[in-house]
């Protein structure tokens, strides 16, 4: 996937269906919104950090792309079954954010790909794969 998205998209042009919660709890500001795209900021200030380096903590990047990912698909009940990530340079939080974009696609068997990169300064950081699969119930594990 390129740093900038083919068919720009600066804008949300549809309702956010799934995940809505996560916005007020975290430091995500939803960009842009369309149909099978996404982008995301995190504000890096705010977000949790290793230690005194200053440096964020991973599973905070992981979170934020992954909310990208979900709201590229968009769809109440889709849930991630596999993810790929690479982190290609530790994130600081003067850095001050950082900006994800997911494009989502559908395989033959129904689930969704998603491939989210993730920029600081129009520099690839982070890349990631994401499948998911929608669940009419919300565990396959049954009692």
């Amino acid at each position: 996937m390129e740093a900038t998205q083919e068919q720009e998209v600066s804008q949300i042009n549809k309702e956010l269906q799934t995940h809505q919660k996560i916005q007020t709890n975290h430091t995500y500001e939803l960009l842009a919104l369309d149909e099978n795209f996404a982008r995301v900021k995190l504000l890096t200030k705010f977000t949790e950090k290793v230690d005194d380096t200053s440096y964020v903590y991973p599973p905070a990047i992981f979170s934020c792309a992954h909310f990208c990912a979900m709201a590229s698909i968009n769809e109440p009940k889709n849930h991630l079954i596999s993810s790929c990530v690479d982190f290609f340079n530790p994130i600081r939080d003067e850095d001050e954010e950082m900006i994800f974009e997911a494009t989502a696609t559908t395989n033959s068997s129904g689930k969704k790909q998603v491939e989210v990169i993730g920029l600081v300064k129009d520099i690839i950081v982070f890349e990631a794969s994401f499948v998911t699969i929608k669940l009419d119930q919300k565990s396959l594990i049954k009692d």
